[in-house]
């Protein structure tokens, strides 16, 4: 772990000034590093906030840039959600697409209804609707909530 000051929030990551290191040393925070949750670096960090990060490489092709992590010392909130697999929720549509209705089954986590699981060819769906819909299948290390319809008969959580 090491410690530094944020001195920049770039569109690639959240560059920091390292404590105790060498003059020429820097830290970079990649943008999937920097908070579980997706919002803009600049909502998460502050130019001239101290941070705590995990070390997970240093660079030598880059001047001994060190590649940081802020979410490698917090729990990963989606490991929570694979005991789930199967619970009936209701979420609120946030998004459609060509290739499905992304669904939001809690205050930080959405999900995904892939076209082929709509109940009906041509169902439409709008930003805002509320529906049921159950947790299909939850892949932690890719970030990803798949969501499909449930039976009639399947209990909403």
């Amino acid at each position: 772990m090491r410690s530094g000051v944020v001195v920049s929030i770039e569109q690639f990551g959240v560059l920091v000034d390292l404590d105790e290191a060498p003059e020429s040393m820097a830290g970079i925070i990649p943008l999937p590093e920097v908070s579980w949750k997706w919002l803009p670096s600049d909502e998460v960090l502050a130019v001239g906030q101290r941070v705590t990060a995990e070390v997970l490489d240093v660079e030598s092709e880059t001047r001994g840039q060190a590649v940081l992590s802020l979410i490698a010392l917090q729990p990963n909130p989606w490991l929570t959600w694979v005991d789930r697999v199967g619970n009936v929720l209701t979420g609120r549509v946030t998004n459609v697409v060509s290739f499905g209705v992304f669904v939001r089954v809690d205050d930080d986590m959405s999900g995904l209804v892939h076209s082929s699981q709509l109940p009906r060819p041509g169902d439409c769906f709008k930003i805002g609707d509320e529906i049921a819909v159950q947790i299909a299948k939850v892949e932690p290390e890719q970030r990803r909530i798949q969501l499909a319809f449930p039976d009639s008969t399947d209990t909403v959580e």
